[in-house]
Formats: C-alpha cells, sequence, structure tokens
C-alpha cells in the first residue's frame, strides 16, 4: 500500500471519527433537551398546583394595586376616650408608626391626654404625636382608627353602657354620630383604611359602609380576633402550654353570636381533632365545649366590671396597623363585608379569617366548617346578626 493510500485511509478514519463526534454530541444534547423539557414540565406542573391551591385557599376581595397615596406611617385616632388613649399608647410603645394625630371635640380633655401622651414619645425614638379637634386633620393618614364619636360626657357613658356583649343597642344618637363622623373622614381621608373600634362592631361597619366613600375592603373592626384571643388563653391554660404555640379562631359575632371552629386549634402544629375526634361536642368526656362558655362568660366579666375591653381592642387594633403598615399580609378573623359568600347577598359585616394588607382586606380565607352542625350554627348566626344590624340601623 503507498502512502497516498495511507492517508486517504487516515483521512476516511478522522472523518468517521468526527461524525462520531458530532453524532455523540447531539444526542447528548437531544437528551439534556428533553430532561430539561421534563424539569420544565414537572415545575409547570408544580406551579399550576400551588396556583389552584392558592385561589383555592384565598377569596380575591379587590384587583386595586397598592394604595400609596397617604402617608405612609400616619394614623389617626378619633376619640380620646379610654380606648383611644390605649390604642394610642400602645401604637408609640409598638413604634411602628411615624406620626400619630389624636382628635377629639373636647378641647381640655384633648389638652390633657396630648400632654400625657407626647411625654411618653421621649422614651422612644421617631414617633411624632400631634393634637386636633378638627377631623379634617385625618388628611393624609394611612390608618384611620374611630374609639369614640360622643359629643359630651353623657354620651360617652352611654356609649361605654351600650359596649357590653349582651346589649348590641347602641344609643341613637351615637348611631347617628358615628354616621356623620363616618362620613367626614371619608371625605379627608378617602384612601385610608379605617379601623372601627367603636361597639357593637358588625353594626357599626355596616353603618360606615354605608355612608362613607370609603370601599367595604377597607372598612375593618377586631371582631372576634378578640374572642379568639380569650379562646386561645383557656386552651393554653388547659393544657399548661403558651398561647404563642397555639391556633385557634372563633367566626361569627363578637360575643355571644361567636361560634369556635374546632378543627382550627393545632397546639405545635398538631391538630387536636385528630387528637380528640369529639372535641367541641355534647360526647367529649375532656369538656372542651366548656371553654366556648368560660371565654364568652370571661368577655361579659371583663365588661361587667371595667365597662369595656379597653386593653384588648386597643391591641388588636395595634396589631391591624401593623399589619397595614407593613404590608404584613397576615390572617386575622376580623369584622368584614361577607356579601356574596356563605349565601349573604347583601352587605353584611361578621368576623371571619381574612388576609390584611397594605390596602385593607385582601383575601377571605376559605373556611372548613368541618360538619352540618357548624354549618348550621353559622347560619343561625348570619341570620341573627342580620336580623340585629337591620333593627338598629332602621331609623337611622
Amino acid at each position: 500500500m503507498n502512502k497516498s493510500d495511507d492517508n486517504e485511509r487516515l483521512e476516511e478514519e478522522e472523518e468517521e471519527e468526527e461524525e462520531e463526534e458530532l453524532s455523540s454530541v447531539g444526542q447528548e444534547e437531544t437528551n439534556n433537551q428533553t430532561v430539561q423539557q421534563s424539569n420544565d414540565d414537572e415545575s409547570k406542573l408544580q406551579h399550576d398546583l400551588a396556583n389552584e391551591l392558592k385561589h383555592t385557599l384565598k377569596i380575591p376581595i379587590t384587583d386595586e394595586p397598592p394604595n400609596i397615596g397617604p402617608t405612609p406611617y400616619k394614623v389617626a385616632i378619633v376619640g380620646m376616650n379610654e380606648l383611644g388613649s390605649a390604642t394610642a399608647f400602645l401604637l408609640i410603645c409598638r413604634q411602628i408608626v411615624t406620626d400619630i394625630i389624636i382628635i377629639d371635640k373636647n378641647s381640655k380633655k384633648l389638652a390633657a391626654e396630648y400632654a400625657d401622651l407626647s411625654t411618653c414619645t421621649t422614651f422612644v425614638s421617631g414617633v411624632n404625636i400631634q393634637a386636633s379637634n378638627q377631623l379634617a386633620s385625618c388628611e393624609g393618614a394611612r390608618v384611620v382608627i374611630l374609639c369614640d364619636v360622643s359629643d359630651d360626657d353623657d354620651d360617652h357613658e352611654k356609649q361605654q353602657k351600650s359596649t357590653t356583649v349582651q346589649s348590641s343597642n347602641p344609643h341613637e344618637n351615637l348611631l347617628s354620630n358615628f354616621k356623620i363622623t363616618s362620613r367626614a373622614i371619608s371625605h379627608y381621608a378617602s384612601d385610608c383604611v379605617m379601623i372601627i373600634a367603636v361597639q357593637p362592631f358588625e353594626v357599626m361597619t355596616q353603618l360606615c359602609a354605608a355612608n362613607s366613600m370609603i370601599p367595604s375592603y377597607r372598612i375593618i373592626a377586631p371582631g372576634t380576633m378578640i374572642d379568639s384571643a380569650h379562646f386561645r388563653l383557656l386552651i393554653s391554660e388547659k393544657l399548661d402550654i403558651s398561647p404563642a404555640s397555639i391556633t385557634g379562631i372563633m367566626i361569627g359575632g363578637h360575643g355571644q353570636n361567636n361560634l369556635p371552629l374546632w378543627n382550627s386549634i393545632t397546639v405545635g402544629g398538631i391538630h387536636l381533632l385528630s387528637e380528640n375526634t369529639s372535641i367541641g361536642t355534647s360526647h367529649d368526656k375532656e369538656n372542651w365545649h366548656q371553654l366556648h362558655r368560660n371565654a364568652n362568660q370571661r368577655q361579659e366579666d371583663i365588661i361587667k366590671i371595667k365597662g369595656t375591653e379597653v386593653w384588648s381592642i386597643s391591641m388588636a387594633s395595634s396589631e391591624l396597623v401593623e399589619c397595614i403598615l407593613r404590608n404584613k399580609r397576615e390572617i386575622h378573623t376580623v369584622t368584614v363585608n361577607i356579601k356574596d359568600h356563605y349565601g349573604v347577598k347583601t352587605d353584611l359585616f361578621l368576623s371571619i379569617p381574612a388576609i390584611i394588607s397594605q390596602n385593607g382586606v385582601s383575601h377571605l380565607i376559605t373556611m372548613n366548617l368541618a360538619n352540618h352542625q357548624n354549618e348550621n350554627e353559622f347560619a343561625s348566626i348570619i341570620q341573627n346578626i342580620e336580623t340585629t344590624v337591620k333593627e338598629k340601623l332602621k331609623n337611622i
């Protein structure tokens, strides 16, 4: 074989090797593309499932974009009764606001409260407090907390008496004042989230929504946040475990119209219902249902002796303020409008779990009422609250 033949053969072998190498690379790329496609498909499936769960769990209230109009950390408190003062104090202590404006028609009382509270600001940094007897000062507030609408001390006394758990019968003059006040606030602070701390929450939130220019998803009240707190505390005492490690909620109305969701109770991530399938029923040998009665009695005792749950309501209100200002998107059982949900066709405010964000209520949480008994009880509560609200507001 001559040299020329050898060269030709070598060239042919090199070409074959190159073709095999290219073929191998091509096959590898194809395999990689197949694997990538498979990963993409799996990722898309997981994403779709996550989205499906997200939409199943949450009911959107509004598609409106985040509101950035008002001063980001300014809060107005209307009414410097005990509740208003306690709320202002907690906001100062928690340092979650930069500006607090306290508003009251009684100039002497307002001046005294301002002097006292402004002294408190010297013990913290970055909190400025101002006082005014004009609702126009609400302008620019990100959150407005409505604590008192009475004209004088007599009206204030009537309002305190009307806040008992059993009552739900606020003085008509106070309802009229509330109507005028909430409407004026919505004129000066139309972009605010309004927290209604005046009881009964279900009546006052509905009155506010009907007479103000503020969308209903930006009108909330602490509601059964307080009932749920009593409930968790009693559970923690029964189990001798910190309430911080316990979840559990009540829904419906604040006071006697509440309903405990036993399937919502977890202790360290463990559902009590899985450990005691009869929990909360008349067949429960551990008498857990007594905790519901005790929680309601606890509230009644506080009000009977003190007149109102000043610190519980103010703490819950300050917690809601923090959720709004910091866009925390936490779930709380607040008094919200449930129109078009749970068979309700008209505006009706009561407490269910909701996500609280910078724009108020962004989503309602889908509740598992677990059984027909809960469903029937909740339907009865809805009917009771609806009847009460109509009765109280029929002449307003």
